[in-house]
């Protein structure tokens, strides 16, 4: 009789709170939707209980596993979180033991870690993240840093781009440093050129302004660099060649391509383009821009630029060797007369 007495007062040895583990364990392990909902009733009537919480938290993560759309996981593992707070700090050491908390709350750390990855960069889903951010920052110790950041898809593309604009920027820099311009002589013998004669390639006349000259090719080449397009050499002969027909044009007051010469007051047309260029560089010229009234190289470049015709020599893709040429006549009708031309060779 004495036996009998003993062994039926040992299961009320066990306390409450391994009674519940137990009942709810027995449940869990035959239907995890039955052990969810029996441990939430036992919960909202005794709160004090630590292994309800436990099951939920269970429970919320593995329904998290079964979730395919990563922003749909986000509600499951937030409640996960809070049964897994509330458990740790209800649970006494034993059960804490019992139950591989530690290992359990590491891989619940890990599958936060995991859809905070998969949240980040994707601007539709910021408040999600945010949420999902602040439950785990407030439970979890050490969240890495590049994890909790959210990315800005547009943003990190801004920054992206400046880096890349402030890289190419550097680049241009240097290979505008490494480019060698050899202009002409300072030796002008404008004073004995007659500009009613063709010219014969030896005249060599001096720029009204050559930082001027040189401040436009400094632009031109910074612009086809940023379009990928090899920088124009400044070639002397070329630069002559630019310097008279701007001056020619001034003088003899005309406005052409074509050279003209003023016989008798009255002016006739003499040679090309191109014809004119041979004879001061004969290599390889493919082509001319003229212009007057513009003062300065960024109201030239300007000009140029926004015409069509002149933007395409500009930027000819064949072109290496250029030749500038900027005059004042104050005498000539327009004052101010630009010669750019270039060639391949």
């Amino acid at each position: 009789m004495k036996i009998s007495l003993i062994l039926l007062a040992i299961p009320f040895l066990l306390s409450k709170e391994e009674r519940t583990f137990k009942k709810l364990n027995k449940v869990y392990e035959k239907n995890t939707e039955k052990a969810f909902l029996l441990a939430k009733e036992i919960n909202a009537k005794d709160k004090t209980l630590a292994s309800p919480y436990y099951f939920q938290f269970l429970v919320y993560q593995k329904k998290a596993d079964k979730t395919k759309q990563t922003k749909d996981q986000v509600p499951l593992l937030i409640n996960a979180i809070t049964m897994c707070r509330s458990f740790e700090n209800k649970a006494g050491a034993d059960l804490i033991v019992t139950t591989d908390f530690e290992n359990k709350k590491t891989v619940l750390k890990e599958k936060v870690i995991l859809c905070l990855k998969a949240l980040n960069k994707d601007i539709k889903n910021k408040f999600k993240f945010k949420k999902l951010k602040d439950k785990s920052v407030s439970y979890f110790n050490d969240m890495p840093e590049d994890v909790i950041s959210f990315i800005d898809p547009i943003k990190e593309a801004e920054e992206l781009a400046k880096l890349a604009a402030a890289e190419k920027e550097k680049l241009i820099a240097q290979k505008l440093a490494e480019i060698k311009h050899t202009f002409p002589e300072s030796s002008s013998n404008s004073k004995q050129i007659t500009f009613s004669k063709n010219p014969t390639g030896k005249e060599n006349i001096n720029s009204f302004n050559q930082e001027e000259e040189e401040k436009f090719i400094a632009l031109l080449n910074r612009a086809r660099l940023e379009k990928n397009l090899t920088p124009l050499t400044i070639d002397p002969n070329l630069v002559r060649a630019a310097r008279y027909h701007a001056m020619d044009m001034a003088k003899e007051n005309y406005f052409s391509h074509e050279s003209q010469n003023k016989i008798k007051n009255k002016l006739t047309k003499s040679l090309t383009a191109f014809e004119r260029i041979k004879l001061f560089s004969p290599s390889g010229e493919n082509s001319e821009n003229i212009l007057f009234g513009s003062s300065n190289a960024e109201d030239a470049y300007d000009v140029w630029f926004n015409s069509p015709g002149h933007y395409e020599n500009l930027f000819r893709e064949s072109s290496q060797k250029v030749g500038i040429g900027f005059v004042y006549d104050v005498m000539s009708e327009e004052k101010y007369y630009w010669v750019f031309c270039t060639s391949t060779n």
